[in-house]
């Protein structure tokens, strides 16, 4: 299957919006570096700047949301009323943060970074740092909320009631196992840090599209770009082999997700996640009679809640399941026992 692109229009957006964000975080920076020892004063003599900076990027961010809705809609095949129900301008999403706080309140946050990383011993050089990364972190969600913002009123005035999220190449794990959600909320879904996935207005889910087809993604890509997405050769392998995107990702999702472990002088890989009783690795791993034989399952103390059950046996990653398979009908017979087909 050929990869298809973004409409042209999203993609043209996002462009411009990503250069309007880089442009506002260059000067907020660059003020940020005139900071002294003296923490209100210096804020003081920076902060007309770094409101306008802001400012200045929220109304043209807003500016391109509002031109973009229609745009997307046209090129998609939606129809598009010719009057909006209502008309929105630019200037009405600046100043405003997306809880509502006035951006001035948000920026001035970066001074309290500082004096409370002072207060618990760190250097004045290494709380302006720190307040640096802040302030940027800050700055981009900030914008990036006030394009979201600009697109869902603009989508409303038009009558969009469906958002499919689709993925911009190249993705990582989390984004391919959300491609294709569909939603009444453009601002539905939540984003890790540089994420640049779209929410695309829509009337349904473009049938055999790869950006809204975890699987057709997978499979569009060569195979180092696999390993690279999957995070493994084994768990690229695994793919390939019919084992499900979303287990395998889901694996990673906390921290320590993923462990090694020593078990009959083996070192293994192994997770937890899927072994509670709902979970579709303890349904599969319950059926192995050497499981049953350990007693099955536990429950963690202290809790009665019966979704705690959770079983024995450690649940074994792909990587060691390709290590004590005995050939590839072995491999996948374990990968179904351990839940990942």
């Amino acid at each position: 299957m050929a990869l298809q692109s973004l409409p042209q229009s999203a993609t043209e957006y996002a462009n411009a919006q990503r250069k309007e964000i880089l442009a506002a975080l260059s000067l907020v920076q660059r003020q940020w570096r005139r900071m002294g020892d003296n923490f209100d004063a210096s804020y003081a003599l920076i902060e007309p700047k770094l409101l306008e900076a802001a400012f200045t990027a929220q109304e043209r961010i807003a500016k391109g949301a509002l031109a973009y809705i229609p745009n997307v809609m046209e090129e998609s095949g939606l129809t598009i009323p010719r009057t909006p129900l209502y008309e929105s301008a630019p200037k009405m999403y600046v100043g405003t943060a997306g809880d509502g706080l006035p951006v001035s309140t948000l920026l001035y946050e970066s001074v309290i970074h500082a004096k409370t990383a002072v207060g618990n011993g760190y250097s004045v050089p290494q709380a302006l740092s720190m307040s640096s990364q802040w302030l940027t972190s800050a700055t981009g969600t900030l914008l990036s909320d006030t394009g979201r913002s600009a697109e869902k009123v603009a989508g409303n005035s038009r009558k969009v009631k469906l958002w499919v999220r689709m993925l911009n190449p190249p993705s990582c794990g989390r984004c391919v196992i959300l491609a294709g959600k569909t939603s009444g909320d453009s601002e539905a879904f939540l984003r890790h840090p540089k994420c640049d996935c779209r929410n695309i207005p829509s009337s349904e889910s473009i049938a055999d599209d790869v950006r809204v087809d975890p699987n057709a993604y997978f499979g569009s890509l060569d195979e180092s770009a696999q390993v690279k997405l999957m995070g493994s050769q084994a768990n690229a392998r695994a793919m390939r082999d019919g084992a499900d995107l979303n287990q395998i990702i889901n694996a990673y999702r906390k921290s320590g997700g993923v462990r090694s472990a020593q078990v009959h002088g083996r070192n293994i890989k192994y997770t937890t996640e899927g072994t509670t009783r709902r979970g579709y690795a303890y349904s599969q791993m319950s059926k192995a009679q050497y499981v049953k034989a350990q007693g099955e399952a536990r429950k963690r103390s202290g809790n009665s809640n019966r979704y705690a059950t959770r079983l024995k046996s450690p649940r074994m990653m792909p990587e060691t399941i390709y290590e004590v398979a005995k050939g590839q009908a072995d491999a996948k017979r374990l990968l179904s026992l351990y839940g990942w087909i």
